[in-house]
């Protein structure tokens, strides 16, 4: 065995156990050893997903790059502008990360590895909040997940439930959030059924119903991912229904948690219209 392949086969064995730090520093020496440039361009390509994998996007991207300019015909083309689209998300960079993954959907649209392709994509679409983009995406890998990977089937169901939400289904909508609600067996799952399930309910103004998923989101979930959504959700219910004692207990948890929050212009709106209904009373 040559010491270029000593060294590449080195760094799959430290990518195979997730030693990402290694397995780049065993790619970064076979670079050092290979002088032809296929062989350079298939280094740096599996160098990046060893980059990817340390969260280390730039680089990732930049190994991505030598790879095409090393070997314009690189046979996994596909793979590369995946990858590059993968880690322009883990930038926050939409635009480049919905260039990339259509270039790679455009090689190959139809391999399984090709259907998380189509769901990052379509979670970067419903991101930028290009609902009429995400919907028929969610729908083309929803029937593939559902058969091979439950979890992402579930995703599907609540990013699904929340573009019919932004497009006013509500009754499309929340019953897609019961459905996700039915199939899921674990508490953080369930809560997210029910995140989408309090939208709606406030959305028809339902409080009380609102205020009833919210708490038991809760129980499911205590560590949940949009809390000060919960929390402002269960408030502006209990302004609503006219119990101002209650709206003000969350009103001031809420500004306490969430100083600078989302919702801090809504809560202030809510709090001065009560001090000005009290002062008219």
């Amino acid at each position: 065995m040559s010491e270029l392949e000593t060294f590449i086969s080195e760094a799959r064995k430290y990518l195979e156990q997730e030693n990402f730090v290694q397995a780049s520093a065993s790619y970064l020496k076979s670079l050092e050893s290979a002088e032809d440039l296929k062989d350079k361009a298939v280094i740096w390509a599996e160098l990046s997903w060893a980059y990817y994998r340390l969260n280390e996007f730039e680089r990732t991207i930049e190994a991505a790059e030598n790879t095409l300019k090393l070997d314009p015909v690189y046979k996994a083309k596909e793979d590369i502008y995946r990858i590059q689209g993968f880690a322009y998300i883990g930038l926050n960079k939409d635009e480049q990360a919905i260039d990339c993954l259509n270039k790679s959907l455009e090689i190959d649209r139809n391999s399984p590895k090709q259907q998380i392709t189509l769901y990052e994509l379509a979670k970067t679409y419903f991101k930028i909040e290009d609902y009429e983009t995400a919907y028929p995406i969610f729908e083309e890998i929803e029937s593939y997940f559902y058969q091979n990977q439950q979890d992402y089937w579930l995703s599907t169901l609540f990013y699904k439930g929340f573009v019919q939400y932004h497009r006013s289904n509500f009754s499309e909508s929340e019953s897609i959030f019961e459905e996700l609600l039915e199939n899921s067996t674990d508490g953080a799952r369930k809560a997210t059924a029910l995140f989408g399930l309090a939208f709606v309910a406030f959305s028809k103004k339902d409080y009380l119903k609102t205020i009833n998923l919210c708490e038991s989101l809760v129980k499911n979930d205590k560590n949940f991912f949009d809390m000060e959504t919960v929390g402002f959700l269960t408030a502006a219910s209990f302004y609503y229904l006219g119990r101002k004692d209650v709206f003000e207990k969350y009103y001031m948890q809420l500004k306490k948690n969430f100083p600078n929050g989302r919702y801090a212009a809504e809560l202030t709106l809510l709090k001065e219209n009560l001090a000005s209904n009290g002062s008219k009373n």
